[in-house]
Formats: structure tokens, C-alpha cells, sequence
């Protein structure tokens, strides 16, 4: 298994909608992962593909399974772990996710990307242009 054929899979998804199909075959696919992709990374792939099938408990078990792997992953599963709990009404868990992540000083613009818009779309226009200069500002460094 290598990014590429996660990446396939990921756009003949988006050419067929069928979410539930690729969330399940990723899910089978961290448990036997080889090559180089990393578990986590798949595990993270596969709650995207849950989230996006509207399956929030489900995503959040796979971010919380990413996270607890350790393996190499893009981002920071936790961002994804906070949007799929906004989306479940735990917002309070979410936030606390997200000032764990402040808390750490990410160097990868992408987290900063990624909880920019978990929280844009929680109508929280403030702490998105917050994050979304804070990832310009490492990217500038």
C-alpha cells in the first residue's frame, strides 16, 4: 500500500460519493498496512471517509485509534478528533483538544489549516482567523 493507491481511492470516492464504501475498506486495510504508509495514516484517512458519510462516533473512534497508534500521519489527528466532537455537541472536549494543539506549537502549517476550519465551521470566525495567521506566521518563519 503506498499514498498513491490511499490517494486513488480517496478520488474515486469523490467521483462516486460512496463514503461508506471507502471508509470501511480503509478501515480493513490499517489492519493489515504495509509498504509506506503508515497505520495511523490510514486509520486518519478512514475517519475522514466516516466524517464525511456523516458517521461522527465512528470517525472520532479512528482519529482516537490514530492518535493512539503514534505512527507517522499528515497533520495532527487530533484536529480531526476535535472537528468529528463538535459534530457530536462535546464541544467542550473539542476545544480543550484544540488548546492541547496550540499548547504544543505545531510546525506544520497544515494543523494550523486544518483546526482554522474546524473551528470557521463552527461559527467561531474569530479563533479561525486566529489559527489561520498563526499557520501563515510559521510558514513565513
Amino acid at each position: 500500500m503506498t499514498e498513491d493507491d490511499l490517494d486513488d481511492l480517496e478520488f474515486d470516492t469523490l467521483r462516486t460519493g460512496d463514503h461508506i464504501s471507502a471508509a470501511r475498506r480503509l478501515s480493513e486495510l490499517a489492519e493489515s498496512v504495509s509498504g509506506g504508509v503508515s497505520r495511523a495514516n490510514v486509520l486518519l484517512r478512514a475517519g475522514e471517509q466516516w466524517q464525511h458519510a456523516g458517521d461522527h462516533a465512528k470517525a472520532a473512534e479512528l482519529y482516537r485509534r490514530a492518535m493512539d497508534d503514534g505512527g507517522e500521519t499528515y497533520g495532527d489527528p487530533r484536529a480531526y478528533l476535535a472537528d468529528a466532537l463538535f459534530e457530536l455537541g462535546r464541544a467542550d472536549e473539542a476545544r480543550t483538544l484544540v488548546e492541547q494543539i496550540r499548547a504544543d506549537r505545531p510546525r506544520d502549517p497544515e494543523v494550523y489549516r486544518t483546526v482554522a476550519e474546524v473551528l470557521y465551521a463552527q461559527g467561531d470566525a474569530t479563533g479561525a482567523h486566529e489559527w489561520a495567521t498563526s499557520g501563515a506566521d510559521v510558514i513565513l518563519a
